[in-house]
């Protein structure tokens, strides 16, 4: 028979573990974070906020962050009409009314807490259901002989005539004064509940359900559970009265736990709660899960991965047997609901698919969550759900990574880089700017900086601003932070007199196809292209400049005007392409194809 141990790892205050152990093999855990504290169980006074007709629900204010959702469903049994039928919300509840309700479900990302106003009180042995007088036997307790048993006992309990009880699992082979004494510490709560309801100004928590230690020992300790671990003497004695409230006679369990290595060390669980927060779950076979949840749905892909076998159908089947046994567990440790989508390795054989979902099926009878199971369609996927009894660990111990936002993937850094130039070309676009100061994150500063520098000078020529690009290690990957001058307005008259002033030397003013041609180096302000006539000699008299040849028009561009400063960049860039229009435009005289006089002069 499997060995099966529970241990309780409380000595952070910060959080408390729980994790149940099968021959020493990792079954459950349980993680709760003291600033944390879960509200699924906790009895709230509630205040109606709106009444929803076409939703048929309310939505509540219980003082939580999100108002919760209260559907039409979940409201009292007193309520429902003589006929049995409830009728309309908007009949039922009014604005600003006063309700008793209790959480069922957690807030989950946008969603607010779901609410009902069915209350119920679980103990160790039964759950009392106030206001709804029908009794009931868990469903997991399917013998006969088993139920005609506790419905014997039931009608022997002291029921007060407005309540009613559900007989939980954990009662198989219990005695009437153990239900009775359970029973009695219920009824005793509720009065508590119900008074703390009456004196409760606004709205607000009335009653807090169980911590997590007292939680998992009330709903999880079986009977062949041997040993109880605790690490922490508070939490040990606290463990210890519960037992004594509730089933004293399986006190001896319990261990305080004083070793000088960790609890979780101590038992080899460290490492297998570490590998429950990862993708990929490895089988024996040599196959692997990979699981992904999202939004819509839990995806759990069967890998066959290194496993071999001369006969595929047989290697495939081995696979998905192990896959059924390892996705049971992993539900359950991870606390994966809503839709399950298991896609299992094609098999031809329908017994063995059928031989796979019963496997699957079996494993999950240890679950506690309700389940409703499809069948392997014939593209071997199973389609399952399964109920959510608390936030999935992946949501309780892990946030959203804030450079992907979750999706796992970022932008490479090819895209980034265009995506850097294309905002500073919207924001060099927008206003007159003097100078725009980016920062990036080094990686992508230079990504920039290397690939895109010629565009950078051509925009800053283009709009007369100065681009600096910032390597700033605190800018998140991805991001970018430009710090802006603008440039200041000149009146127009001062624009108009800086037009008329001659050159000063920041400014060269070039003319392509004036009354004398000009070379390709001239145009480019060369070292043949003197900015200012050389002077003649004082004792010489000054020479008249020789009749110019017949014009050659080098280009047909307007006045070009450039500062100094970026006179060598631009003639770097555009040499080899005004040379070749400079060429190109050399008229063709003579019938053989010389050049003419003119264009020899000019040259």
């Amino acid at each position: 028979m499997p060995r099966k141990t529970m241990l309780i790892n409380a000595t952070d205050s910060e959080e408390i573990r729980v994790a149940t152990l099968v021959d020493g093999v990792l079954s459950d855990f349980d993680i709760e974070f003291v600033h944390n504290e879960k509200i699924k169980g906790n009895i709230y006074k509630a205040k109606v906020v709106r009444v929803d007709q076409s939703l048929q629900a309310a939505f509540i204010h219980y003082g939580g962050q999100k108002n919760g959702f209260l559907p039409i469903g979940e409201l009292p049994k007193d309520l429902v009409s003589p006929d049995g039928r409830r009728g309309r919300i908007q009949d039922l509840l009014n604005r600003d009314q006063e309700i008793m309700v209790q959480a069922v479900r957690e807030e989950l990302g946008s969603k607010g807490a779901m609410m009902t106003a069915q209350i119920s009180l679980p103990g160790r042995y039964l759950v009392l259901t106030p206001g709804n007088p029908t009794n009931g036997i868990s469903r997991k307790i399917e013998s006969r002989e088993e139920r005609e048993h506790f419905k014997k006992l039931i009608d022997e309990l002291e029921i007060p005539r407005s309540f009613g009880v559900i007989v939980r699992t954990a009662s198989l082979g219990v005695t009437k004064e153990d239900f009775q004494r359970d029973l009695d510490y219920l009824l005793d709560t509720y009065k508590e509940v119900q008074n703390r309801y009456k004196h409760r100004q606004g709205a607000g928590l009335v009653w807090q359900e169980d911590d997590v230690v007292t939680r998992t020992l009330r709903d999880a300790f079986t009977k062949d559970i041997e040993e109880v671990h605790i690490d922490d003497l508070e939490t040990y004695h606290a463990a210890q009265g519960f037992f004594k409230r509730t089933m004293p006679q399986h006190l001896g369990v319990l261990k305080h736990y004083i070793g000088k290595k960790p609890l979780f060390s101590k038992f080899s669980t460290e490492e297998q709660i570490d590998r429950v927060y990862g993708r990929k779950v490895p089988l024996p076979s040599g196959g692997a899960l990979a699981i992904d949840q999202t939004e819509a749905l839990v995806a759990i892909d069967v890998n066959s991965g290194k496993t071999t076998g001369d006969n595929v159908e047989d290697m495939a089947f081995k696979t998905n047997m192990e896959a059924a046994e390892e996705a049971a567990r992993q539900l359950r440790l991870r606390d994966l609901a809503g839709l399950v989508v298991i896609d299992f390795i094609d098999m031809k054989r329908e017994g063995n698919n059928r031989a796979v979902m019963e496997r699957l099926v079996e494993c999950l009878e240890e679950d506690k969550a309700r389940m409703e199971v499809g069948k392997i369609n014939r593209f071997g996927v199973l389609v399952m759900t399964r109920q959510r009894l608390r936030p999935s660990l992946q949501h309780v111990t892990h946030e959203a990574c804030p450079t992907c936002q979750g999706t796992g993937k970022v932008k490479s850094i090819e895209a980034l880089v265009l995506s850097v130039v294309r905002r500073i070309k919207a924001i060099l676009s927008r206003d007159a700017i003097a100078e725009i100061r980016v920062k990036l994150m080094p990686a992508i500063a230079l990504a920039v900086l290397n690939q895109k520098r010629k565009d950078l000078s051509a925009l800053e020529d283009m709009h007369d601003s100065k681009i600096i690009i910032v390597a700033d290690p605190e800018i998140p990957f991805g991001e970018m932070a430009a710090e802006i001058e603008r440039a200041e307005e000149e009146p127009a008259e001062k624009v108009a007199a800086r037009n008329e002033r001659p050159r000063d030397l920041d400014e060269e003013t070039v003319v392509l196809g004036g009354d004398s041609p000009i070379s390709f180096d001239k145009a480019l302000g060369g070292d043949d292209a003197p900015r200012k006539p050389a002077r003649a000699p004082r004792n010489e008299p000054r020479r008249e400049p020789e009749a110019a040849p017949a014009p050659v028009a080098a280009a047909t561009h307007a006045e070009i005007k450039y500062d100094r400063r970026d006179a060598q960049r631009a003639a770097l860039e555009e040499r080899e392409r005004l040379r070749a229009l400079f060429e190109a435009a050399k008229p063709l005289d003579d019938e053989d194809g010389s050049p003419s006089a003119g264009s020899a002069a000019g040259e």
